[in-house]
């Protein structure tokens, strides 16, 4: 009887054993794991990760010459890095980024002090990227042919979409689009395999010669606006952000041209503000004094500036003809200023 009990209390202790095997295994598949290695002289320094998409925040200290931070895994997602010591020589410091698409340790070595030239492994989205760099690095390289190649070949890889959606710009619209219906139907449903996808559609729709359809956006009074009721006039569409310091001495040429133009000829401005906070667009309004027409837009995947415009940068303009077509990208400054003296003889 006590050597069927010892029996029975072995195999519960087996069981329980192996459960608690299985639930740590469990335990640490289900995290993200950044394992640096650099020089000890960075002792007592500290890294940063954050993540403005996901909300992720941590800090390591580096420790003999090493540093390890954990974060639960989520979603596919790209984490940012940044080194105390690269701010504290430089005054500031270039974070990069890490793609991660699944449970993994992932090693990071390199200088602190140019912190974005470390050498990364562990993450096979993030592989994707280094193919990219290492294929930009032949001589003559031709990047849209470069990106062609590498989403074609990783094409069910969030590293493919990530690819696209920042480096596509190199290539013509229609050849983007190509290359975009490639990606399996998961990885276009990712963040950035959406975010590439409006990025492309909306470079179709706003290239050179291409016709604007109608959108409407709130002014700062909450009226909603027509672009269709500026037709017949001259439209500059000015995005831009109330954080973008080059938006704001740009304003500078704006209101000189717009004084110049605006009831002499058939010009107008419309300004889109791509703020996150309404409250933070108001009030630069407020300081600034603009004339013109103001609309804000919401970020968001389907916002204006993205899905209809693909801006990406700001400032950014169009300079859009009567019927509604447009003639011209990005002109700012003196470009501008000339190209509207051709445009109205004067």
């Amino acid at each position: 009887m006590m050597t069927r009990l010892k029996f029975i209390a072995l195999g519960i202790g087996t069981i329980l054993s192996l459960f608690c095997v299985f639930a740590l295994r469990a335990q640490t598949t289900s995290k993200v794991v950044f394992v640096g290695k650099v020089d000890p002289r960075f002792d007592g320094t500290k890294i940063y990760l954050y993540n403005n998409i996901t909300g992720d925040n941590d800090t390591a200290t580096v420790t003999k010459g090493a540093w390890q931070i954990e974060r639960p895994f989520t979603v596919a997602t790209r984490h940012m890095l940044a080194a105390e010591a690269e701010s504290k020589k430089h005054g500031g410091y270039a974070p990069f980024g890490i793609l991660v698409d699944a449970p993994a340790t992932i090693h990071i070595a390199g200088d602190l002090e140019s912190f974005y030239t470390s050498k990364v492994s562990g993450s096979n989205a993030h592989d994707v990227l280094n193919q990219y760099f290492t294929l930009m690095q032949t001589k003559g390289a031709d990047e849209a042919a470069v990106i062609t190649q590498v989403v074609a070949q990783n094409n069910n890889s969030f590293g493919a979409a990530f690819l696209l959606d920042r480096y596509g710009k190199a290539m013509k619209p229609e050849e983007a689009l190509k290359v975009y219906e490639g990606l399996t139907p998961a990885i276009k449903q990712s963040y950035y395999g959406k975010s590439a996808g409006n990025q492309i559609r909306g470079a179709l729709l706003s290239k050179e010669g291409a016709l604007v359809a109608n959108f409407s956006l709130p002014n700062e009074n909450g009226q909603k606006i027509d672009f269709a009721s500026m037709k017949g006039s001259y439209v500059l569409l000015d995005f831009w952000a109330s954080w973008c310091g080059p938006c704001i001495e740009e304003f500078k040429t704006l209101k000189e041209i717009y004084g110049k133009y605006k009831g002499k000829s058939a010009f107008e401005i419309l300004s889109i503000s791509t703020d996150k906070s309404e409250n933070a667009w108001k009030n630069m309004l407020k300081t600034q004094q603009l004339p013109w027409i103001q609309l804000h837009d919401i970020p968001a995947d389907n916002s204006i500036a993205v899905s209809r415009f693909a801006v990406t940068a700001l400032p950014t303009t169009f300079l859009v003809d009567p019927n509604g077509k447009i003639l011209a990208k990005n002109l700012r400054g003196e470009e501008l200023k000339a190209y509207l003296v051709k445009l109205f003889g004067y």
